[in-house]
């Protein structure tokens, strides 16, 4: 059993990727194995951006686990379920994330969605009615920062904002010793919340777009 305070955590944005690399022959395995067309931009302890036709995995954010010749191993993307994932039919593309830009300055950070949803059911001979699950509702996330119109992170907020694009994005958590990834859409609304004695902050919400996070445990020298 283990727990830890997210005090000291760190956001960061995908700010620029390297071109995309087409994949086939995804595995059925604890560690998904890919086939590339291009290896030699890669290497082990690299981020890169899934996208894939097997929808379990699409946009995942993953790290590369070990690359031998053509077949690169991204770890802790499990596709080991054959019903949910068709054997040798994961097939796409992957995107190495080039530079991260921070989120800085977070005052509150808050979570919505990620419900399960049920529907009812009642048989003639029932006393009582059933649930059962259906669908777990959309995730979204929302960062107040203190308001500072010169941070970087304003003009890519912006445009992910008007351009809608799904990007890569992580915490680092120091005292869990760990890095959480997942991708998103943003939303960016910089028109500052004003109150008397108050900071002045802005508001990213960030729409959830990989089905999960991905959980990756880190040395104080790697993060």
């Amino acid at each position: 059993m283990g727990f830890a305070l997210p005090n000291g955590a760190h956001v960061y944005l995908a700010s620029g990727y390297g071109p995309a690399i087409s994949f086939t022959g995804a595995t059925n395995a604890e560690n998904m194995v890919i086939t590339v067309s291009e290896a030699d931009a890669l290497k082990v302890g690299d981020i890169v951006h899934v996208n894939c036709n097997w929808s379990g995995v699409d946009n995942v954010i993953a790290k590369i686990d070990a690359i031998t010749e053509s077949a690169v191993t991204l770890r802790n993307i499990n596709t080991t379920n054959k019903n949910k994932y068709a054997a040798g039919g994961g097939a796409g593309s992957i995107r190495k994330v080039l530079e991260w830009t921070e989120l800085p300055q977070i005052t509150e950070v808050s979570k919505s969605g990620g419900d399960q949803n049920t529907t009812q059911i009642q048989f003639l001979s029932d006393d009582r009615q059933r649930n059962l699950n259906t669908y777990k509702s959309a995730v979204s996330q929302t960062y107040s920062i203190a308001h500072d119109s010169t941070l970087p992170v304003y003009p890519l907020l912006r445009q992910l904002d008007e351009d809608e694009e799904t990007v890569a994005a992580y915490m680092y958590v120091p005292k869990a010793k760990e890095n959480r990834y997942w991708a998103a859409t943003a939303s960016f609304d910089d028109t500052p919340t004003t109150a008397v004695n108050e900071v002045e902050t802005v508001s990213v919400v960030l729409n959830l777009q990989s089905p999960a996070m991905t959980f990756y445990k880190v040395t104080d020298a790697a993060a």
